[in-house]
């Protein structure tokens, strides 16, 4: 009699594992899908996780169990269990993770209804392991490839056959980023991707003892190699030029521009910081064309890829210092209509007690630019009008810290930053003074930028900038509890996690 194959494999790379082992064998075993497999490599454990796995696979025939020689890096028994997987899917899952009953079920559904060769499931992070916001913010249905791009961990449902037409395996050995080039080649090789749950069906650990992979100490040459291989398979894969060299752009900003964030770059010695300079500065000279710089929406992380260019260490570290100073939290204090589109008010608090000079939006200059946009506020939808006005603010205030509200759609991930203009802050108290460190910014959204974003829900974070080209990190821009209102069709409103979104309405 033939035997039925299963409709998942699910391969998992077993190292030291205990106790979270336990969890996880327990939470597959509970999936309510009617046929699926488990495909446990145990990598050399010596903690009493092969006995575990052994004792699993006596009580329950879908567990298969092969013990190997420690390999030292997850490719090896991952691919070791993709040789021996029967299932029309696959599902690469850690030994730490767990996953909600319903998770495959509700995984091979979508594939099979939409014809899918990868499914994304919804993560939730579990003992304080952050996952990408994408997780927290993507609807479920067709995911494209620049926001799949986000999430490039293994732990994604994909289709066997794809895999083996692709003969695609993990790279072997101590390669970081293994995982990304295996998932950046399945990704745009797939006829379709889709992301699964309209609530978390993958739960991805944090283990409390440090042994998750990404927690171990980084070779900048290893990582910048699995880089180039991935921003190589996105340049050879994705048809059109542009696209390619967008998607390459954007993940430089996630994977390379992660080591100019104010903890690391402090943290490393002057030659490491010339190292990681010097290693990116030939990836873009070799992969991204300068003229595409001009593309990179957030200003701080613009003028960190032309210092790189430059390979101006000494310019990088002035610029990550001063970003410092101009740390902030952003609150939405008014949205309005305008004729042709809305206006934006956010208060912002600079968080360091040395802060640039100026940063109050008092005095006369300040008034003199917020009356002359007073006058022009009925036309300021108008580009050559919006222009005009934004120059001469600049002009009257180029000595004070400057604003930029950048939005990004859940959907697309399509990013626009709006410049502000600084506005006498609101009285206080009754006496009508201000607190001084409390500058308000207003930003003008005209209907044919929001038409951008139909049929999507944006976010929007703010950057403050001050003088010498120095700008900070972006920071998610806040709102009142009670915010939910329609202003010209749009709708402002807090989220459940206290954040301002806009949600477009879609065509018609």
């Amino acid at each position: 009699m033939t035997e039925t194959a299963p409709i998942v494999s699910v391969v998992i790379p077993v190292y030291n594992s205990m106790p979270y082992l336990t969890g996880t064998l327990d939470s597959l075993l509970a999936q309510e899908l009617d046929s699926f497999e488990i495909i446990a490599i145990d990598d050399g454990s010596t903690d009493g996780s092969e006995t575990e796995l052994d004792r699993y696979a006596a009580a329950d025939s879908r567990i298969t169990v092969v013990h190997q020689p420690n390999s030292g890096w997850p490719g090896m028994p991952r691919n070791r269990g993709l040789e021996r997987a029967r299932g029309r899917y696959v599902l690469f899952m850690d030994a730490d993770d767990t996953m909600s009953p319903d998770a495959l079920a509700r995984m091979v559904a979508q594939a099979d209804a939409h014809d899918a060769d990868i499914v994304i499931p919804r993560f939730e992070g579990t003992g304080g392991r952050h996952v990408q916001a994408l997780f927290e913010r993507h609807p479920e249905g067709p995911i494209e490839l620049a926001r799949a791009m986000e999430t490039l961990s293994p732990q994604k449902l994909f289709r066997r056959e794809m895999l083996e037409r692709l003969e695609l395996r993990f790279p072997e050995g101590r390669v970081r980023l293994e995982d990304g080039i295996f998932v950046t080649r399945a990704y745009v090789e797939a006829r379709r991707i889709m992301f699964c749950g309209d609530s978390p069906l993958y739960f991805i650990a944090l283990r409390d003892d440090g042994r998750n992979i990404s927690s171990q100490s980084i070779d900048p040459d290893n990582y910048v190699s699995s880089c180039r291989r991935i921003a190589e398979t996105l340049i050879e894969g994705v048809a059109d030029p542009d696209d390619a060299r967008a998607l390459v752009r954007q993940f430089f900003g996630r994977k390379g521009l992660r080591f100019y964030a104010p903890k690391r770059w402090l943290a490393m010695d002057e030659g490491r910081r010339a190292h990681w300079v010097a290693l990116h500065r030939e990836f873009l000279r070799d992969l991204l064309p300068p003229s595409t710089d001009a593309q990179v929406t957030h200003p701080t992380d613009r003028r960190k890829v032309e210092l790189i260019r430059d390979g101006d260490v000494e310019g990088l570290d002035r610029l990550i210092r001063a970003a410092a100073m101009l740390e902030h939290t952003a609150l939405v204090s008014g949205v309005r209509a305008l004729p042709g589109g809305i206006e934006v008010t956010v208060t912002v608090r600079l968080d360091h007690d040395e802060a640039p000079a100026g940063a109050a939006g008092s005095g006369l200059r300040v008034r003199v630019a917020d009356r002359l946009y007073r006058l022009v506020r009925p036309l300021v939808t108008r580009r050559l009008v919006r222009g005009t006005s934004r120059l001469a603010a600049r002009f009257l205030l180029w000595n004070r810290p400057h604003a930029m509200l950048l939005l990004s759609g859940r959907k697309r991930g399509r990013a626009t930053a709006v410049p502000g203009r600084l506005a006498p802050p609101e009285p206080r108290t009754a006496e009508g003074t201000y607190r001084a460190r409390e500058p308000r910014y207003r930003f003008v959204l005209p209907h044919d930028l929001l038409r951008r974003y139909r049929g999507e829900r944006v976010d929007a974070w703010t950057v403050v900038s001050g003088p010498h080209r120095v700008s900070g990190d972006r920071c998610r821009v806040t709102a009142p509890p009670a915010l939910d209102r329609r202003v010209d069709g749009i709708r402002a409103y807090a989220t459940n996690r206290g954040n301002f979104s806009l949600q477009v309405p879609g065509r018609g």
